[in-house]
């Protein structure tokens, strides 16, 4: 009697298992995203060797250390955040804004008096850009379905002159849809309502 009940119990066991392991085969699949820039409307200027413009280096960005991982990060309360298991930034979302801000603000300047590119250091730099605009990102956070809210404080700097101007930028954009992607395409969106307020900015200089 005990050898058929050790053998039923056995045979419970691997049908469990069995069961387990085939819900994780069927589990959800990841999908993976970047954010989106503007395009720029005109190619005026696109022939224009760089070495004639005014040289723009966007960087370096700081971010939240909460929104630093693979995972998109959305707020559901005012002390709760979620992160998506299966909703990821296809790469490093710093890299990605900075990227994404260098190609926005190079779209909204006349492309025949400026040439904007991604910030690297000095000591990495064979001609150091004479324009650099370092942003530091205090909120960037949302959920699908609601809206995003980007602040940020950014500084203009000379490379001879310094520091030539310091302001903060508030933008707020509503998410058209529940989905993560309607989410992304609202964080782009915000990006490009920041890349408009340093774009005044570098006009005005």
């Amino acid at each position: 009697m005990a050898r058929v009940f050790s053998r039923g119990l056995g045979t419970l066991f691997l049908a469990v298992s069995v069961t387990i392991c085939a819900g994780c085969a069927t589990s959800a699949p990841s999908r993976f995203y970047q954010l989106g820039s503007l395009k720029a409307e005109s190619t005026a200027g696109k022939d224009s060797p760089h070495e004639q413009r005014i040289v723009v280096a966007i960087g370096p960005i700081r971010i939240p250390d909460y929104l630093d991982r693979p995972q998109i990060v959305t707020r559901s309360s005012r002390n709760e955040l979620r992160l998506a298991e299966f909703d990821r930034w296809a790469g490093s979302i710093e890299k990605d804004i900075v990227r994404v801000l260098a190609e926005d603000i190079s779209a909204l300047l006349p492309e025949d008096r400026f040439f904007v590119t991604p910030w690297v250091s000095a000591s990495q730099s064979v001609h150091p850009s004479p324009y650099r605009v370092e942003v530091n990102i205090a909120r960037f956070e949302g959920a699908p379905g609601g809206s995003v809210l980007l602040k940020a404080q950014w500084s203009v700097f000379h490379r001879e002159k310094g520091l030539l101007m310091s302001k903060e930028s508030t933008v707020n954009q509503e998410v058209h849809g529940t989905t993560y992607e309607a989410f992304v395409i609202a964080l782009s969106n915000a990006l490009a309502g920041l890349s408009r307020d340093i774009q005044e900015a570098l006009i005005s200089l």
